[in-house]
């Protein structure tokens, strides 16, 4: 099954979770389904939506449905694949999705706007974002981006987190271009509609860049006066974990698995990707290899969070201006549910 999500109406959209059918590659599949009649029942259905095109970052909760730990847990999973990549903190509160993955910054964001989520556990508990241009660009460091463009995903809190970064270079955002590129990075780059890419990173455009025969020039945001963050994290609706925290348990558990897994073998994290979400071959197997190559290191084996990095972050946001209350790292984050 696959549901189409950021095209259709909220209303189809939701009947569409709720449903079966088919589409295209702006849409999403039913991810998890018993594998066999030994499985344990299916006792719960949970509606997770991903934060991007599936690919390595999400290799805990991909590799978890392709070996079937969620069905072995109780639960089947519908995972949804957004059409931009900042909607799934307002799907979860618009309730088109209960399980999420977001940016630990995206989960301040979506708080500070009265969103009901909260972070459940880490997938890459380091930032992997990047500012990256091509080397012979003639562009040599952030004040060279004055009058240029520069292509970011469109997730919020990474235009907020570019101002901080021009900022520190003398720029504002007024001195700039920004696209909003979607999951199109790498080729706003390469086609010239962008001077420089930012939310991407090493480990996947970078990876990209490089398997295509560019020279990427890669400076991670922690060098450009952004501090520590979980890069991806699970997000879940609070009602669904006053009202059921053995299910968040429990889908944090196939996750850790899925971690493992995709860690002992990449051969396993290769096919997660393959049939995970949209059962697809991606395009280039090499290039997908070698994403998952730079990218397992990075993969939280224990899903646990940093309270005081949280801490550290929203306080940062907070003198920036990116948000306006307080908001304590306990809201923000819980490693309660983790196995």
């Amino acid at each position: 099954m696959r549901i189409v999500l950021g095209v259709l109406g909220l209303a189809v959209a939701a009947a569409l979770l709720a449903g079966c059918g088919g589409g295209g590659k702006d849409g999403t599949t039913t991810a998890s389904s018993p594998s066999s009649t030994e499985s344990p029942p299916i006792t719960k259905e949970v509606h997770v939506i991903l934060d991007g095109e599936q690919g390595p970052e999400s290799l805990g909760v991909l590799t978890a449905i392709q070996q079937g730990y969620f069905e072995e847990a109780g639960i089947y999973v519908f995972a949804g694949i957004p059409q931009e990549p900042n909607r799934p903190v307002n799907y979860l509160a618009k309730g088109l999705g209960s399980i999420g993955v977001t940016q630990e910054p995206q989960v301040a964001i979506g708080q500070e706007n009265g969103k009901p989520v909260v972070a459940v556990g880490s997938l890459i508990p380091q930032p992997t974002a990047a500012m990256i241009w091509l080397q012979g660009s003639k562009i040599h460091g952030i004040a060279d981006l004055k009058g240029k463009t520069i292509a970011i995903p469109g997730v919020p809190f990474q235009k907020a987190f570019l101002k901080a970064v021009l900022a520190r270079a003398g720029l504002t955002l007024d001195d700039v271009k920004v696209e909003n590129a979607k999951y199109e990075l790498v080729p706003a780059l390469l086609s010239g509609r962008a001077d420089a890419i930012f939310g991407g990173s090493a480990n996947i455009e970078g990876v990209e860049l490089e398997s295509r025969g560019e020279k990427p020039v890669i400076t991670p945001v922690q060098d450009l006066g952004i501090p520590d963050y979980e890069e991806d994290v699970v997000i879940a609706r609070k009602d669904l974990v006053a009202k059921d925290p053995q299910l968040i348990r429990d889908f944090m558990s196939a996750v850790a698995r899925g971690t493992a897994a995709a860690l002992e073998d990449p051969k396993v994290a290769f096919f997660a990707i393959k049939y995970g979400v949209e059962a697809e071959l991606p395009a280039d197997r090499q290039t997908t290899e070698a994403e998952i190559e730079a990218t397992l290191p990075l993969l939280s084996k224990s899903g646990q969070m940093s309270p005081s990095r949280a801490s550290n972050l929203v306080n940062w946001m907070q003198q920036e201006g990116m948000i306006q209350g307080k908001l304590p790292a306990s809201a923000l984050l819980t490693n309660r549910y983790l196995p």
